[in-house]
């Protein structure tokens, strides 16, 4: 598979910006006050001569609103943006894109992580080109990156955990499905869930943690040898996107809807689509667009030297048939006024 195109946003200004810019300054910003976030008004330069470029894991449908939110807020502060992602959730092909990419002079690179270990390197290479380097969905902590924004991870584990024990009256047996053993945010994930119901449930047997790479067909393949292995499972959660849409599919296949309670990770259109039908019990929801979003006011914040906090939260939302119709009212605001 050859890799995704670099697809290059070039953000012009509006006529009256730079006027506005003229008059307050190049680096001012006017904030009007609001008690809503999503109502407030931020008047911004112009920076065209910036280029940010966002890296994903590989190339995945989980990314698109992510990198919707990251254009947004090029057009919003006037900066280019690219995303650029490996084929493959692939750390060393993922470092190959930082590469090039400090070979190219870009501006700043915000990263989902592929493994905290192998970005070490690549990305103190980076720094030392003077790159601005962060991450967002998955963090790096062992690495230079100035910044994780995203989920609490550990705690969103912790509490879906909490959610499943309920969901299977607290006994029986569950397996994890997740995509790819290295990732940080994945691996905190799962540390939560297994602690959360080592706790409420103790009645519950987490029986195996499976790594399906991130990938769809994979997920559908292991969940098949899963339910053929243990014919009494009770319970699948998956800690990625890919893994519950793909154990639902599975379980509608060989006619045991009802049977198995099956819950993961992120809203993919047939993730919502089982919640309607029944045959996926929950998921838990990312805040992705503001991880896009607030990736570009952070980096903004990076070159312009101001101080920038070590963790964002995005937070989550719980999602199931009570709210299926309505969360999305809540998860798509910009996060407009933050920086």
């Amino acid at each position: 598979m050859r890799r995704l195109p670099s697809l290059v946003l070039t953000v012009a200004a509006l006529l009256l910006i730079p006027v506005l810019a003229s008059a307050m300054g190049s680096r001012e910003r006017a904030i009007a006050s609001s008690s809503s976030l999503s109502s407030r008004k931020t008047i911004a330069p112009v920076h065209h001569e910036l280029l940010f470029v966002m890296v994903p894991k590989g190339i995945h449908p989980y990314f698109i609103p992510v990198y919707e939110g990251f254009k947004a807020a090029a057009r919003h502060f006037g900066v280019q943006v690219e995303m650029d992602a490996p084929p493959t959730f692939n750390v060393s092909l993922q470092a190959k894109v930082i590469e090039d990419l400090i070979a190219r002079g870009v501006n700043g690179i915000a990263i989902s992580a592929d493994d905290d270990a192998g970005l070490v390197s690549v990305v103190h290479q980076a720094v030392q080109a003077g790159i601005k380097v962060i991450t967002f969905d998955a963090p790096a902590p062992s690495t230079e990156a100035l910044t994780y924004i995203g989920t609490d991870n550990r705690a969103a584990g912790y509490e879906s955990g909490k959610w499943m024990a309920r969901a299977m009256d607290y006994h029986g047996k569950v397996a994890i499905l997740q995509g790819g053993l290295e990732a940080t945010n994945l691996n905190l994930r799962t540390e939560g869930f297994k602690e959360a119901l080592a706790r409420v449930a103790p009645a519950i047997q987490v029986v195996a943690v499976i790594d399906e790479k991130g990938d769809f067909s994979t997920s559908v393949i292991k969940t098949e040898e899963l339910l053929a292995d243990t014919p009494d499972l009770r319970g699948i959660f998956s800690v990625s996107a890919e893994g519950a849409p793909a154990a639902a599919t599975v379980v509608r296949q060989e006619g045991r809807k009802g049977q198995v309670v099956i819950a993961g990770f992120d809203d993919l259109p047939d993730t919502i689509s089982g919640i309607r039908d029944g045959t996926i019990s929950f998921c838990v929801v990312q805040n992705t667009y503001a991880m896009g979003w607030l990736s570009v006011e952070r980096l903004l914040d990076a070159v312009d030297g101001r101080p920038i906090p070590r963790f964002i939260d995005t937070g989550v939302v719980f999602v199931d048939k009570s709210n299926v119709e309505t969360y999305t009212q809540k998860m798509r605001k910009e996060p407009v006024g933050l920086r």
